[in-house]
């Protein structure tokens, strides 16, 4: 049982976070997902969002490596379920950012 409120307040709180209520930063409209990014560009008419998640992509491409094996084989493997962040920069002339954020909470620590 207290386990399962532990889990109730958790997911309360996410529910409630800054991130999940922000629509807007500085007049300029947040996307959630990479469509409705896509979307947004549409509508304004430029590409800043794709060009923000393009920077982002070609950042963390090296950090991916094509395994053609059995991930059985390696060691230690977790699969981690990944998504974008995005966010307005104020001090970079309101420039759009896209970020990468790995879901590290849900896997096991190192030993």
């Amino acid at each position: 049982m207290p386990y399962t409120l532990k889990k109730k307040k958790r997911i309360i709180s996410k529910i409630k976070s800054k991130y999940w209520q922000r629509t807007h930063k500085y007049g300029i409209p947040i996307p959630k997902t990479v469509k409705e990014a896509e979307g947004l560009d549409t509508a304004n008419g430029n590409k800043l969002w794709r060009k923000a998640l393009f920077d982002e992509m070609k950042n963390v491409r090296p950090a991916f490596e094509i395994y053609e094996g059995d991930t059985k084989d390696l060691v230690g493997y977790q699969e981690i379920k990944c998504h974008i962040v995005w966010d307005v920069k104020l001090g970079e002339n309101f420039r759009q950012k896209a970020r990468l954020v790995a879901g590290g909470h849900v896997t096991d620590a190192p030993s």
